[in-house]
């Protein structure tokens, strides 16, 4: 989904300084961090990998686990 920025919108995120600009949802007062398509994408990328290096730590833990409870 895709949503137009109305001209008062685009001169605020002009006006912007220190940092990315955030909206507010008024439902439920949740705040949102705009950032460009680009900066997503390299960011989700990086927690990825984070997440599958994590993986692979567990698993090589576990495994080391086992083979300690093994007999000689």
């Amino acid at each position: 989904m895709s949503i137009r920025l109305t001209p008062q919108q685009l001169q605020a995120l002009d006006d912007e300084a220190g940092g990315p600009p955030r909206v507010v949802d008024p439902r439920g007062n949740v705040a949102y961090v705009l950032v460009s398509e680009a900066e997503y994408k390299t960011v989700r990328d990086v927690l990825d990998d984070e997440r599958d290096q994590r993986a692979i730590r567990r698993i090589a833990l576990r495994n080391a686990a086992g083979r300690m409870q093994e007999s000689p």
